[in-house]
């Protein structure tokens, strides 16, 4: 079980909830996934790590199932080397993180970046590729991915704490379950919310009627 209150871990906490939904997962050996993928890596800079992640080893986003819950889950991420957005995300924070290059999560809506600190003007989309992009791509991408009819921030680009990144997916994978009607693994995340202090009144009474037997 996981309590996401204050600081957390990245890669454990995104462990733990693949965990959850999948048992027997072993955290520790996804962990050592990471550290192979990071001392294999040849270039310790943001672009090194992006190239070698998402050209060399072929990290991609998930266009055919983009909605597939494993997506969400970081151990078959690193396994099958697709994923969605975020995901792809957490996995090159941490590659970098090992590496000493501080990378952090960009919740851009609709679309999860990583930019890269102490520089304003540099992003990567591991969803779509290597490149680095800077604000004015960025803002350029947002509006692809939302249709051109959304509104643009700046306040779009600032920096999403590791808590944060954890609660947005946790909230992704409510999406994707309820949309499926798939109430074991829903109350599952729902429970996993429910940890999150400020969600937890609200989820606290949804988690009985999620878990609750079909009339």
């Amino acid at each position: 079980m996981m309590a996401v209150d204050g600081d957390v871990i990245l890669d454990e906490a995104a462990l733990l909830v693949a965990a959850a939904l999948r048992p027997g997962l072993d955290e520790i050996e996804w962990l050592a996934a990471l550290d192979r993928l990071a001392g294999d890596c040849p270039t310790p800079t943001a672009t090194g790590v992006a190239r070698y992640l998402f050209d060399t080893l072929g990290f991609t986003g998930n266009q055919s199932s983009y909605y597939d819950w494993r997506n969400s889950c970081l151990d078959r991420v690193i396994a099958t080397r697709v994923g969605i957005p975020i995901t792809l995300s957490v996995l090159m924070i941490e590659v970098a993180r090992r590496l000493g290059v501080p990378l952090v999560g960009i919740g851009m809506p609709a679309h999860f970046i990583v930019g890269v600190v102490g520089d304003p003007d540099a992003f990567y989309d591991p969803f779509h590729g290597p490149d680095r992009l800077d604000r004015r791509a960025a803002a350029a991408l947002f509006h692809r991915v939302t249709g051109g009819g959304a509104t643009w921030s700046d306040d779009f680009l600032a920096a999403t704490s590791d808590r944060d990144i954890v609660i947005r997916m946790l909230n992704n994978l409510r999406a994707v379950f309820t949309r499926r009607s798939d109430v074991v693994r829903l109350g599952i995340v729902m429970t996993l919310r429910a940890q999150v202090p400020e969600l937890a009144a609200a989820e606290h009474s949804e988690i009985i009627a999620a878990t609750a037997p079909f009339n």
